[in-house]
This record gives structure tokens, C-alpha cells and sequence, in this order.
């Protein structure tokens, strides 16, 4: 393998075509350009340029390598710009793992504009629920994870809150309250419910049962959800209401209404996070981390593992004591 020096070395003289204005042009004495080139065409095995007194000319063989060897450098200098653009998180793949919940318009909106900030950083998606992202999490399967709070699995996970939604209501378009342009949770009380079960979506599901508590009543549950595809074909035939989170309005189905809920109850609030594994912060997931900063609301710091085994304990506690994860340890978050 020739070296870069000597590739410069031959091109500052090819170009220049005189051994003194190339020298100069490299800052180095005459002689030992000369046996530089000397060497080159000894490895070469070649000559690759035509000597005389008054003059320095390209021979055929000379003329052929030159466009090899400025080739060769920008070869070179991209593979540099690449492991350095690597270094930074510019460039690379990063596999980021999401709940159904976050796809109808928070992740598309984060993809954006990760791609105009990092287009050379290519990015898988798993589809996962929060539960399953954690276990992907620690099996080193994803880099990071887009979740919903609280976790019960996630004792060493750091986590950065970027967002806060609410519950709305998703009804029936024949439904008795659907011309209302808002509603109290409490007037849902007779109404079957559909639900996520615990073990799926234990966030969304505590959450339901808390609201509806402190509404007054205990959901009837018509049937547990395990998958969001068809649910609102399922409120559309009147099997049932759902609380979902607000974001799924940006998927409109002909048969069925969003209500927003006046209820003034911390339980209606959605906390979606960023989880990510300590042990596992490549390039590519600090790169995305700085996208999410701006998704942070003002306020909301990163909750670290320490902090989120308080979180995980309120999780499992029983519905009548749970906290929401942002209650939980707060005296312990800290900025970074």
C-alpha cells in the first residue's frame, strides 16, 4: 500500500511539473521530494516521470496513475470524514422502538426533523410496546425507545420525558353524549368500556381505572384491548367507549367522535419518554436525544434509574395508592 504522503507528493509534482515550485508548494526541501519520487516509482515499478535539465514531463504510465492517486486521496480523506462524522452521531443507524400510541403523530414529527438535522443517520423502527421496548432495551435490541410512564421493568433505564398528552374520550357517532363539545368522564359511568389490559399497556391501563376513580365510579369493562387496529371499529358498532390518548384524532374513523374531558384530574395526563439503556448511549442515540431536547417540556428534567425505581414501585402499587410516574421520586430528578 502506498502511502497518502507519497501520493501527495507525486501530485503536487505532476501538477506542478517542476520539482522546485512543488517542493515549495509542500513546504519541504528539493532532495528529498526527489528521492521521494524516486522511491514511488521503485514501488510503482515504473517510471512515472520523464527527467531532463529544463524540464519534468508526465510519461504514459505517469499520466494513468495521477488520476488513481488523487482517487486514492479523496478515498482516503472521505473515509476520515466519515469516522468523524460517525464520532459525532452525523452519520450511522440508530433502531428506535415505539408504541402504537406515539405513530399517529408525535413520532412522525420527531423523524422529521431527526432526518433534516441527521440525514446520514439511518433509522430503524420496531414496533413494541412499552413493556416489551424496556426488555429490548436491556437485551441490546433497540437503542432507544419511545415510551409511555410508568414502568414497572424499567429500575435501571434513564428516562426524558418529551411530551404530555391527554385522555379524550372516543365514542360512538350515534352516542347520546356525541354532540356534546366537551364532557365530564363521570357522564360515562353506565357506559361499557374497552381497555388495555395491565400486562400490554400498564400505563394506559392504571391510568383509565385512576381516572375513572377519581371520577366517581369503576369502569365496566366490556373487553380488553390488545391491539389498537380495529378498536374504533369495535366504538363504531357500540361495543363499547375507550379513553385514548389525544393523538389519535390524526386518524379520523366515520364512525366515531373524540370528546375532550373537562375533568381537572392529573390521571387524564400522559407522559411519553425517551428510555434509554446507560450502559448503551451510542453516537447515533446521543444525536437523537439532542432532536428530543426541544420535545422536553419546559420544566421536566431526566429522570435516572435511581429516580425511576420509586416510579416502577408506584406502577405496581395497588390502583387506589398509585402515583403518576412525575410524582413519584421527584425529589430526586435532577437537570442535566
Amino acid at each position: 500500500m502506498i502511502a497518502g504522503r507519497l501520493l501527495s507528493q507525486f501530485i503536487a509534482v505532476a501538477e506542478e511539473l517542476h520539482f522546485g515550485r512543488a517542493a515549495a508548494r509542500l513546504h519541504m526541501a528539493q532532495p528529498p521530494l526527489s528521492q521521494a519520487i524516486k522511491h514511488l516509482e521503485e514501488l510503482v515499478g515504473v517510471q512515472l516521470l520523464a527527467r531532463s535539465k529544463h524540464s519534468v514531463v508526465l510519461t504514459p504510465a505517469g499520466r494513468a496513475f495521477l488520476d488513481d492517486a488523487r482517487e486514492l486521496l479523496k478515498q482516503g480523506q472521505r473515509a476520515i470524514d466519515t469516522a468523524r462524522r460517525a464520532s459525532k452521531g452525523l452519520t450511522g443507524r440508530v433502531t428506535i422502538g415505539f408504541s402504537w400510541s406515539v405513530s399517529y403523530e408525535l413520532l412522525p414529527r420527531i423523524l422529521h426533523d431527526f432526518r433534516i438535522q441527521f440525514p446520514a443517520i439511518h433509522v430503524d423502527l420496531c414496533e413494541l410496546v412499552s413493556v416489551e421496548q424496556i426488555v429490548s432495551l436491556h437485551a441490546g435490541k433497540i437503542d432507544l425507545g419511545i415510551v409511555r410512564l410508568p414502568l414497572s421493568n424499567a429500575a435501571d433505564i434513564n428516562m426524558r420525558v418529551i411530551d404530555v398528552e391527554r385522555l379524550i374520550a372516543v365514542l360512538p357517532r350515534d352516542h347520546r353524549l356525541a354532540a356534546s363539545p366537551s364532557l365530564r368522564l363521570e357522564s360515562l359511568a353506565e357506559e361499557p368500556f374497552m381497555i388495555f389490559p395491565p400486562d400490554r399497556s400498564p400505563g394506559l391501563h392504571a391510568k383509565v381505572l385512576m381516572a375513572c376513580e377519581e371520577a366517581g365510579f369503576s369502569p365496566r369493562i366490556a373487553l380488553e384491548a390488545r391491539q389498537i387496529a380495529g378498536m374504533a371499529s369495535l366504538v363504531a358498532a357500540g361495543i363499547g367507549v375507550m379513553l385514548l390518548p389525544a393523538q389519535v384524532r390524526s386518524c379520523p374513523h366515520p364512525g366515531v367522535v373524540y370528546k375532550d374531558l373537562d375533568n381537572d384530574s392529573e390521571h387524564l395526563e400522559l407522559k411519553i419518554a425517551a428510555a434509554w439503556h446507560p450502559d448503551n448511549v451510542s453516537a447515533g442515540v446521543h444525536s437523537m436525544l439532542s432532536v428530543l431536547d426541544r420535545w422536553c417540556p419546559k420544566g421536566i428534567a431526566t429522570l435516572h434509574p435511581v429516580t425511576e425505581k420509586r416510579a416502577n414501585r408506584a406502577a405496581r402499587a395497588p390502583r387506589s395508592l398509585a402515583l403518576p410516574a412525575d410524582r413519584a421520586g421527584g425529589e430526586d430528578r435532577r437537570r442535566e
